[in-house]
């Protein structure tokens, strides 16, 4: 059939829409099969990756690594371990997942018992809650784990000077840290004799308990493996750069200590005197959720109270050496 041929009376509408039909069939199947073929391919380095590490033998500790990665993959289960990780615990993922499922299952038995509001408000007071003693906790740990790093990286720096590799060196001076460096930095060690790149392993340390003076060390790593040099001048410049840092952080810390209080009791204040009130009178939210303009007000108070609570956090955290 020739264009001149062409008639639009003799159009079909209903082949065009078949026609339509599959091509969209053949666009979504093209792009599934790319999909797969690239979870595929990484399933399959990691496959090699593991394979690699069994043949070097701790075929135990290899499966039991391969088993945590593949646990791992799940984003609000990586999240959750991290959070946990950082506090100092050495939970495996499928103990975390199991906290997880019973948090979860306590969430409505506990809005059955105090209702809707009030069970909304319980929970995100008992997850603010422990998710502030989990950063607290974190963030004491990061700050004594980089108190220690510099008389960490003199013992390294002195097993390098000695003639050992950096591997051997971080082995060695971990053997002699005190806690919580040291459980850290053996962890490090295991990864690393079972086959892993030591700046691979240094630099997902770093971004699991978020400190940048490991993110630096897991880069000269990376240059010195690629390229090679001497690692010494690094590492003084490391630690002495730690010590300012801690110095001015100290100060800082100091001159902002009234602040820092003043700032907490006006997150804490409003939640608070929102639960005496409640259990006090459990009527009276519910009378006030009940009116248009009580509802109103309720939902703006929450906002202003959430919006405030940020804007406290950003804050304080501007103020100290965190992430």
């Amino acid at each position: 059939m020739s264009l001149a041929d062409f008639n639009p009376a003799n159009f079909n509408l209903a082949d065009v829409n078949l026609v339509a039909v599959l091509l969209f069939v053949l666009a979504a199947g093209t792009a599934t099969l790319a999909i797969w073929l690239l979870m595929y391919a990484d399933q399959r380095s990691r496959r090699d990756e593991v394979l690699l590490r069994l043949r070097a033998g701790d075929e135990p500790e290899v499966a039991a690594r391969a088993s945590r990665d593949a646990q791992l993959r799940s984003p609000l289960l990586r999240a959750a371990c991290h959070i946990v990780w950082r506090a100092g615990s050495q939970a495996e993922p499928d103990t975390v997942a199991k906290v997880m499922w019973i948090l979860g299952a306590m969430v409505p038995v506990t809005l059955l018992i105090f209702g809707w509001f009030g069970g909304s408000i319980v929970v995100s007071l008992a997850l603010a809650f422990g998710y502030g003693i989990l950063r607290q906790r974190a963030a004491r740990r990061r700050a004594k784990i980089v108190e220690q790093l510099p008389a960490f990286l003199e013992a390294g720096l002195r097993v390098l000077q000695a003639g050992n590799t950096l591997e051997e060196s971080m082995a060695l001076a971990a053997a002699e840290s005190p806690e919580p460096l040291k459980p850290l930095f053996q962890s490090v060690g295991r990864q690393v004799r079972l086959g892993a790149p030591l700046d691979q392993v240094l630099a997902e340390t770093a971004d699991v308990h978020r400190i940048r003076d490991i993110k630096v060390i897991s880069l000269a790593a990376s240059i010195n493996r690629k390229y090679g040099g001497s690692l010494r001048n690094v590492f003084r410049s490391l630690i002495a750069a730690i010590r300012s840092r801690d110095a001015a952080a100290r100060e800082l810390r100091a001159l902002t200590a009234e602040t820092r209080f003043s700032a907490l009791v006006l997150a804490i204040i409003p939640a608070a005197l929102t639960v005496y009130i409640y259990l006090q009178n459990r009527t009276y939210y519910a009378q006030m959720w009940e009116l248009t303009g009580g509802r109103i007000t309720l939902i703006v108070a929450v906002a202003l109270q959430v919006a405030g609570v940020v804007v406290i956090y950003r804050m304080m955290s501007a103020t100290e050496d965190n992430d």
